[in-house]
């Protein structure tokens, strides 16, 4: 699994830490659509994660109308940003049910995210998601990220699994989806609560974690 998008519902904390930081007029969807764009050049290595959230945080300042300052001030806002967004953080309502349920019937949880590990083991910790799985591989701290093949081998070989035994779950067609079924995991999950993602062949959608449990048991 993945924890951004897959398992935070940033509805609360994205708008949150940016009215804080820049007042009522910051746009949320602006925000977004810049974690849209800037996003896959951190996944295919043109931007380090520090350059992504220095980038991120620039393009919303001139959005704005701010100019953009040096490196450590950037640094400080994304910090303060940051700080602001971990009051507001929570998880999609299925996302303990689907862990619990799978815990109970003694599988191995793995996450697999493509992040920064000092920040993401932040908002693990703050979410209370930490104790809940078996093996956390984060791409900051690993030094391979999904799609490549040995992301998902790394896991392979943390849970003490053969590539057959694990099914993945995630947000993303390519670096999920498509990115799993090529390491030869047998299935994979695409979670999409709106129902507008494209499905590549072979991937399997769902709109709810909770439907994961009986996919499990049917295969």
């Amino acid at each position: 699994m993945d924890i951004d998008d897959t398992l935070i519902d940033y509805s609360v904390s994205i708008p949150q830490s940016l009215r804080g930081l820049f007042g009522a007029d910051a746009d949320p969807d602006v925000w977004l659509a810049w974690m849209d764009t800037l996003h896959p050049l951190y996944l295919d290595g043109t931007l380090s994660h520090e350059a992504y959230l220095r980038t991120r945080m620039a393009a919303m300042l001139t959005t704005l109308g701010h100019p953009v300052p040096n490196d450590a001030e950037l640094d400080r806002l994304e910090q303060q940003r940051t700080t602001l967004a971990e009051t507001g953080l929570q998880l999609y309502p299925d996302v303990l049910p689907c862990l619990g349920t799978l815990r109970s019937e003694g599988m191995l949880l793995a996450l697999l995210s493509n992040t920064d590990g000092r920040f993401q083991r932040r908002r693990l910790q703050v979410l209370g998601l930490a104790v809940l799985f078996d093996v956390i591989a984060l791409s900051g701290e690993i030094g391979v990220a999904k799609p490549d093949l040995a992301a998902f081998e790394h896991v392979n070989t943390a849970l003490g699994l053969t590539t057959g035994d694990v099914v993945h779950v995630g947000d993303n067609p390519a670096t999920d989806a498509q990115g799993a079924l090529a390491a030869g995991n047998p299935m994979a999950l695409l979670i999409d609560r709106t129902g507008h993602r494209a499905v590549p062949a072979g991937v399997t959608r769902i709109a709810d974690l909770r439907e994961v449990p009986d996919l499990l048991r049917g295969i």
